[in-house]
């Protein structure tokens, strides 16, 4: 099977999100993305990610009607900082037998050398990403080239992926701006239940 890992702090999960996976699955012919919330991401300031359950139960919903969609709190129960690197080693034990991917931001994607184990990523999956904002498909192409040097394996898709990020929903929201166009709606309803990001 073609299985892929989308981690994130999906803080929270938006409508990109789910198109990015759902685009990957239309053109590689994934058979399972496992959406998998960070516990602590390194790198990034964490002082505005709400809980790790939070993040989870809304990512939980915001795949439940897609049936190759999954999340995993493989990162959630290790705690501590989530790495990538320990991730796909996880997945590794798991899938023994399947080929993996692993699906990334483009703004990610160009960090990569800065990531932890960065080298054992590069080994053992193949890195998906798509162009964005400041970020277009042959600038992305020429950093790819650049990997070639750890023999990384990475599949760029040609097509621009809206440029939408958590930190503006969560903007918008504390705005009480609409975000009926960037998220599901049981998500919203989690997010106002639950009083998140006021």
């Amino acid at each position: 099977m073609k299985i892929a890992i989308f981690g994130g702090s999906f803080n929270p999960i938006h409508n990109a999100h789910v198109k990015l996976a759902q685009r990957f699955v239309d053109e590689l012919g994934l058979d399972k993305v496992i959406f998998v919330p960070t516990n602590t991401t390194p790198l990034k300031d964490n002082s505005q990610i709400v809980t790790p359950v939070h993040r989870y139960n809304m990512c939980e919903i915001a795949v439940e009607d897609f049936d190759n969609f999954e999340v995993s709190d493989v990162e959630i129960k290790r705690e501590g900082l989530s790495y990538s690197s320990d991730t796909i080693a996880c997945f590794k034990e798991q899938f023994k037998n399947d080929e993996l991917f692993f699906i990334m931001g483009a703004d990610m994607f160009v960090t990569l050398e800065k990531w932890h184990n960065f080298e054992y990523i590069f080994k053992n999956v193949t890195i998906l990403t798509a162009p964005r904002d400041g970020y277009d498909y042959e600038y992305l192409c020429d950093i790819k080239k650049s990997y070639d040097k750890y023999s990384c394996k990475a599949y760029i898709t040609e097509e621009y992926i809206e440029d939408l990020s958590s930190t503006e929903i969560r903007d918008m929201i504390k705005e009480d701006k609409n975000i009926s166009a960037y998220l599901n709606d049981e998500v919203i309803k989690y997010i106002f239940n639950n009083k998140l990001y006021g």
